[in-house]
């Protein structure tokens, strides 16, 4: 089974109806199943019911997905990124997409440094040594502090929040500025919980103490990880900019 993914805003104009119709009759065109998933609303349906995709309340500005799976869903990627080119502001579709920029298209609610970790082949403590470092080489501190009030952290519970997904966090007055690790795991990776293993590590360090908007962003996106459908757009997203820009843009509406 061959899938696609087409990672777009919504524009100013929306996606009104006779836009919703057309998109159907297109993808009617294959032999593929084609989804519309609103990330930004954590809603999805049929692009073949026009009436269930309006229901996805989508909103200009809001980030959304077409998923395409069937024999022919490279074609199929191909002529629907051309149509919601038109439509919509694409990020990334089909095959041979471009690399771009997310920082281009969203951004932190607040002052903040992002370290990424593609395909790691570390064990939770590694990579939890492997985010200290990268955060102390950015603040006045050493790693050996950041790397113990991680692990200090995990002793009282470990940060698996279930689904493939792990929050390492801890607030801390060593560090200046709030720091986000997005990493994603070679294999999937024992967390120390009977919530499964991971496959997307999510870290953040905040400075102490803590201020308004990182805890309306922590707090607001550590509950969207509490939903599956939101958890399957950041572990079946294998573009590391893809994954970034739905994780920084969850980011800045929690914060809302």
């Amino acid at each position: 089974m061959i899938t696609r993914r087409i990672t777009f805003f919504v524009d100013e104009e929306g996606l009104a109806a006779w836009r919703l119709n057309r998109l159907k009759t297109m993808a009617g065109y294959f032999r593929s199943v084609t989804m519309l998933c609103n990330i930004s609303q954590r809603k999805q349906a049929s692009v073949e019911h026009p009436i269930r995709m309006m229901s996805l309340s989508i909103k200009p500005g809001d980030l959304c997905q077409l998923l395409i799976e069937g024999s022919d869903a490279e074609l199929a990627s191909m002529v629907l990124t051309d149509f919601l080119d038109e439509h919509a502001h694409v990020l990334s579709g089909g095959k041979n997409s471009a690399p771009f920029e997310p920082s281009n298209h969203v951004t932190l609610p607040f002052t903040g440094c992002i370290h990424r970790i593609d395909n790691s082949p570390l064990d939770k403590h590694t990579l939890l040594a492997e985010f200290a470092l990268r955060v102390s080489m950015n603040e006045s501190t050493s790693q050996e502090d950041l790397f113990n009030a991680l692990c200090k952290r995990e002793s009282v519970s470990a940060t698996c929040m279930g689904n493939g997904i792990a929050l390492p966090h801890i607030i801390s007055p060593n560090v200046s500025k709030a720091h986000l690790m997005i990493a994603t795991t070679a294999l999937p990776l024992d967390w120390g919980s009977k919530r499964g293993e991971v496959t997307r590590v999510v870290g953040m360090m905040l400075p102490a103490p803590p201020v308004r908007e990182h805890v309306l962003a922590f707090s607001g996106f550590s509950q969207l990880l509490l939903e599956k459908h939101f958890c399957r757009y950041l572990t079946d997203n294998q573009d590391t900019d893809i994954l970034e820009t739905i994780i920084v843009h969850s980011l800045s509406n929690a914060s809302v």
